[in-house]
Parts: C-alpha cells; structure tokens; sequence
C-alpha cells in the first residue's frame, strides 16, 4: 500500500487535527501543580532567573517549556480577540485557573498531535502505511493514552517521546542510518527533560543494538574464519560502542538549552537521579487499592502493572496486540512490507522490561505505566496490519475482488471501534476499562478508579446552576480537592466540615479507603439520604452529591455514560476476528506460517 506525496501531507494533516482536538476540546486534569510550575518558568525566563527554570526532580523541563510559552501567549493576547484561540476548548462554566488549565493543556495537545503524525511516519520507515495508519489512529482514540495527555503533567509527553525515540533506534538499526540514531538520541534527550523513568532508553538502546550486533556476526562469522579476533573487535565497535556512545552525546545535547543547567548543574542532576532513587524505596504514602486488597507502606506486587495494562487497554488494542503475538511465533519468512520479526520483537521487549523497571520500584501508581501502554497500541497496530496482510492474500488467492480494498476496510474497523468506545465516555476516557474483562463492572474490584476525578466537570456545571443569591458551599472528598477550584468558583472545603451546603464524594476515597475521620463522619450521615446527583459510568457509580438541607430549588440528576453493551459487541467481534484470522492463516500457511491446526 502505497500513498502518493500529496495523500501523506494530507493524512498527516488530518492525523494531526483529529489528534488535536480530541486532545484540546474541553480537558480534565486533575493534579495543578504543573501549571503552577509553568507559571514560575515562564517568569523566571522572563527575570533572566536561570536556577528558578528548575522546579521538580521529575523535571518536567518540556513540560514547563511547552506549557509555560502557551500561557504566556495567552497573558498576552488577554483582551484581544486573538484570546479567543487559546479558550475555544474551555468549558463555559470553567474558573480563571480551569481556563488557565485548559489553555496549557492546549500547548500540550498541539505537542502530542505532532508527536503522533511523527510516530506514523517512523513506523511507516519501519513496516509501510498500514501498520503506520493503524498505529496513529489506535493511538488517537486510545482511551488511556487519551486521558493522560487532556492533563498538565508529565506522563503523557514523556511515554510519547520515549516511543518516537525507541522507533527511531529501530529504524536506524533496520535502514543502517546514523541520522536516524542521532534523532533518537536527541529526542531520548527531551525525554529524559521530562521524566526520569526514560532513563530505560540508555538499556533499551544497548539491547537493540546488542540484538542487531548479535545477527550481523552470526550472518558474518563464516565469511571471517581467519582474522576472527579483529573482525569481532572491529565489528563489536561499529555496531555496538561507536553508535551507543554517539547516542548518548546526542541524550546529553537538550540539557545544554535548560537554563538551569547553566548555572547548577550539579544540583539538578543529584536532585534527579535522588527522586528516581526515591520512587524505587519509597511506597506512596496513600493507601493502594489493587484486586481487592488495601495495600498500605507497601508495593502491591508484580501483578499491578501487567493488569493496569489489560484494563486499560480496549478490547480492540489487546486482541490485536495478542494476534499479534501469535502472528510472530508462527511466522517464519521476512516479507519485506510487514514489520521484521526482529524488530517486532524489540518492540515486546519494550512493553517486557519497561515493565519489570516500573515492578521493582516501591511507588506504583497506573499512570506510571503510559510509556508501556502506548507501545500496547503499536503492537496492535502490527497485528492488525499482519492480518490484513493474510486475508488480502488469502482472498487473492480465491480471485475475488475484494481483495484490493481488505486493507482499508479491516483499518476502518479497527480504529472506527476504538472511536466507539473511547467516544461514549466523552469527556471523561479515563472512566474506560477493557470491556473483554467486564468493562467497569469488572474493573472496580481490580484496579483503582477516577484516576482524573472524572465527572467532576458534571459537578461543575451542576453546582453552577443549583445557585441562587449566592454560591452554596460545596465540601468534597479526597482527591476531588485537587481539581474543583477548576469547575466551581463557589466557596469550597477540604476536609470536609459539618456546616457546607453541599457534600461530594467519589469512589476512589472508598476504595483505596483514604478518608480521614471528618469524611467518613459525612459519608455516614448521608448513606441513607438520596443524592442530588449520580455520576454513572458503564454502570458503576463513580460520585455522588448531596444537599445538607435539600430545598424547592435542587434538582435530581443522574448522569450515565459509556454502555455495558459493548462488553457483548467486544467478545462477538473477538471471535468473529480470531476466526477471520485462523481462516487466513490456513489459506496463507505455505507463505506465512507452519500448518496451523
């Protein structure tokens, strides 16, 4: 499948905007100390202030740079109709720091968007168009990918430049140019301005390369009988410590533009490399909810992230990431539009070992694995490429002349379902669980809830039209806290007292059982009382307000998104796929794969 120069402008193009605004259109981010933080960059560079450029041992250097010059822009064009650009996404009901929110969001959402059409066109290098279309437009609609990168923080740019750098490794590897490994290198730099943990990429990189060395000495050591020691040394050199060397020169160059490194250098790296030390002794200081345990001062074990990674994951993305597992064992010829074996591989071992890194640390939370979970989409985009490689061979086999538009067709379907299901919890994705488990039925006694506080911007808007004369008070529960000053300009308690107006509380509290005596005191004084408001996702209740003293003027409200018939629609299309694919690889078995039974 190949596209004319003027068809990949213009998909790119249209990559970019659906990514855009999926990403920019009225976001929901939980923690505010990031906007904060960009706030303080933007003025310390405007001070000349270089120390004051360093705010956080994450660092977050690209996240304040990104988000800091969107703000900043958006100060300046204040009272202009240029503002206008920066507000379009911003709920109409948001307060000055839920626009401000959404305004950095915004300069994210445009960072993210090339990322993505960046990754397409890598691994486009890699295996052709399909697998890159498939990758891109799994990607758009992922739906934990997608409520990660609608917050200011760190977890979502961080994953994306750690995949864009890991691609660009392989396709230097595979097409033996150093260009490439140089752009790995430089955005494996930007990464690691972002987010300690992408120090994987130093190991990853070695391994990739070791793996490569590994190939070209079996396929060369006949041809070397004599002179093996200098071959070996000379080989070992050129395809193992020159380009691993060269890559981490270019890691090093994006430090050389953060300002604080001009100035304390020494400071900033110790304080790096203590927060990563720190994150692997130190559990999270709050309770863990995890298949149905409590775990607290205490890791919840090896099992955490590999679920996270199956619940997070659409029914979608996972079957076509098994398929794809399948594909590779069977698959014994390198048929050059596909991706190589061992490339794909490599790629497993990604999603393997960043994994077992994040396990062996004490904090665990599910966001930390995002860079996992994102390779999870490109993964899937291989096996979906691989099976619409098998049918259209299989059905040009029969002569029939679908053949020719199998590719597209199968590339529709695939991305057009995981639009479906990530759309019907429109704005709140993070509320999506893998519906082949149970949706969220079956996720809320595995896994934690309401990582975003989803369904806080129902509570927004609702509070802002219950009010009369005045704002009503509202207390909330942990981590509610975190967010409401976003969607509510009304007076706001935390911990909760015995004299608000109006009382919220969400489910996590109750799982991860977080509550101090003052909240469970509330909670039990309104278990029996009927709520003014339910936010419902596929059918579990994920926040509840009530009234201390309801009036003439409340309203009853309950808000149900995402469907638990998708968990029927999920398992049909599994089969109805598996068989697809077993069918294909029967018709296709001399060219592809041994006899399958």
């Amino acid at each position: 499948m190949k596209l004319p120069r003027w068809a990949a402008i213009g998909t790119s193009v249209v990559l970019f905007l659906l990514a855009f605004f999926l990403r920019a259109y009225r976001p929901i981010s939980r923690p505010d100390q990031w906007l904060a933080r960009s706030w303080i960059f933007c003025s310390a560079l405007g001070r000349h202030d270089w120390a004051a450029t360093y705010q956080s041992r994450h660092p977050g250097f690209t996240t304040m740079v990104i988000s800091g010059t969107t703000l900043c822009l958006y100060d300046e064009a204040a009272g202009t109709p240029l503002q206008n650009l920066f507000t379009w996404g911003v709920f109409p009901f948001a307060t000055d720091m839920g626009r401000e929110m959404a305004i950095g969001v915004l300069g994210l959402s445009i960072v993210l968007s090339a990322l993505i059409v960046a990754i397409a066109l890598a691994i486009r290098k890699l295996a052709g168009w399909p697998m890159a279309l498939a990758a891109a437009g799994l990607m758009a609609f992922a739906p934990a990918y997608l409520a990660e990168s609608r917050v200011l923080h760190v977890d979502a740019l961080v994953s994306t430049l750690m995949l864009l750098s890991a691609l660009l490794l392989l396709v230097s590897l595979q097409a033996k140019q150093r260009r490439y490994l140089v752009l790995s290198g430089v955005v494996g730099g930007l990464a690691l301005l972002t987010k300690t943990p992408a120090l994987f990429l130093l190991p990853y990189t070695g391994l990739a390369l070791l793996v490569y060395l590994l190939c070209n000495l079996r396929n060369g050591w006949r041809d070397h009988a004599k002179g093996w020691m200098g071959w070996l040394l000379g080989e070992t050199w050129r395809g193992l410590v020159f380009p691993l060397l060269l890559w981490v020169v270019m890691v090093a160059l994006p430090f050389a533009f953060w300002p604080a490194m001009w100035v304390n250098p020494t400071t900033v790296l110790g304080n790096m490399m203590t927060g990563t030390l720190e994150h692997v002794v130190n559990p999270h200081v709050y309770p863990r909810f995890f298949n149905g345990h409590i775990y607290t001062g205490a890791a919840p074990g090896p099992l955490f992230y590999p679920t996270i990674l199956a619940f997070n994951a659409s029914f979608i993305t996972f079957v076509l990431f098994l398929v794809s597992l399948v594909y590779y064992v069977l698959r014994r010829r390198n048929t050059g539009h596909l991706l190589p074996p061992i490339t794909f591989w490599l790629l497993v071992a990604y999603v393997a070992f960043f994994t077992i890194q994040m396990t062996i640390g004490a904090k665990q939370s599910d966001r930390y694995e995002m860079p996992a979970q994102l390779m999870l989409e490109v993964l899937a985009a291989a096996g979906l490429a691989a099976v619409a490689d098998l049918v259209q061979r299989a059905l040009a086999d029969l002569k029939l002349r679908l053949a020719q538009a199998v590719v597209p067709i199968l590339l529709a379907a695939a991305i057009g379902l995981q639009a479906l299901v990530a759309l019907a919890f429109m704005p709140d994705y993070g509320a999506h669980y893998n519906y082949l488990f149970g949706g969220n039925q079956g996720a809320v006694h595995v896994v934690e809830f309401t990582g975003q506080n989803e369904g806080i911007a129902y509570l927004g808007d609702y509070m802002s039209h219950v009010a009369g004369e005045r704002l009503p008070s509202l207390a909330v529960s942990y981590p509610l806290n975190t967010s409401i000053r976003q969607y509510y300009a009304g007076e706001t308690f935390y911990p909760i007292p015995h004299d608000a107006d109006y009382y919220a509380f969400n489910l996590v509290t109750l799982q991860r059982q977080m509550g101090d005596a003052a909240w469970w005191a509330a909670w039990e004084r309104f278990a029996g009382a009927s709520p003014q408001m339910v936010v419902s996702f596929d059918g579990v209740d994920y926040l509840w307000l009530y009234a201390a003293n309801p009036g003439p003027r409340d309203y009853e409200m309950v808000i149900r998104r995402g469907w638990a018939g998708f968990t029927g629609i999920a398992w049909g299309v599994t089969f109805a796929f598996l068989g697809v694919f077993i069918w294909a690889l029967r018709r296709t078995k001399g060219e592809t794969a041994e006899k399958v039974v």
